[in-house]
């Protein structure tokens, strides 16, 4: 089977607010991603993580919008690997997940779908973007060095792994205390080959109030979603 996995349980620290109920084009943000998901073919269930304090009003809107393929919404914990932990505790051992940011709205239903196919093909499965601008390592607010961007990539969600794989990758990653910051990071230190699919501009991840602004002109546009 295939599973959408949508981690919408951050704090919110660097937006001022809980993002995730944050109002965009009249749905809370992380409903957005269940959206697409929920029109991909590709998906059999989606897993939703929240805030423990959020677990009621998603369930409520998901009833509300008649959406079919949520199989639970459960709490998350204080880190996104606890949440990550939590998703995938209620989930097989066996089958494909798609790991979503709950704050990029813009997600397609043919990526979710395209992401399957490749990664039943061929395993572990992320969209990236090449980075363009010139990078600086700065320590202290003191410019140390320009890094070469040849190679160098801007990771987003979804993110597709065999179920076994990412289960193994994220348990094992606790005996040594390591903490990633997307799921291909943890599938990485296990040697495991991962594929890029081409990523997109407007896929973008709303961490700030200006990137929540952002958003609502991308959709008055109708460059998106």
């Amino acid at each position: 089977m295939r599973f959408g996995l949508i981690l919408a349980a951050g704090r919110g620290e660097r937006f001022g607010a809980p993002k995730q109920q944050a109002i965009l084009g009249g749905h809370p943000l992380a409903l957005w991603s269940i959206l697409a998901f929920e029109q991909s073919s590709a998906v059999d269930l989606i897993v939703m993580v929240v805030d423990a304090g959020n677990v009621e009003f998603f369930e409520h809107q998901i009833r509300m919008r008649g959406i079919e393929k949520v199989e639970a919404v459960v709490p998350g914990g204080k880190e996104r690997i606890d949440s990550l932990k939590a998703g995938l505790k209620v989930l097989p051992d066996e089958g494909y997940v798609a790991v979503q940011d709950g704050a990029r709205p813009f997600v397609k239903a043919e990526e979710v779908t395209a992401g399957f196919r490749l990664v039943e093909k061929k395993g572990p499965v992320i969209y990236a973007l090449p980075v363009t601008d010139t990078i600086k390592r700065v320590e202290q607010k003191v410019l140390k060095e320009t890094i070469s961007r040849d190679g160098l990539y801007r990771a987003q969600t979804p993110q597709f792994f065999p179920l076994e794989v990412l289960k193994e990758a994220v348990l094992s990653s606790g005996d040594e205390g390591f903490a990633g910051t997307d799921e291909a990071s943890y599938v990485e230190r296990m040697g495991v080959d991962i594929h890029v699919l081409p990523g997109r501009e407007e896929n973008i991840k709303i961490t700030f109030p200006q990137d929540l602004e952002l958003a609502e002109k991308l959709l008055a546009s109708g460059t998106c979603p």
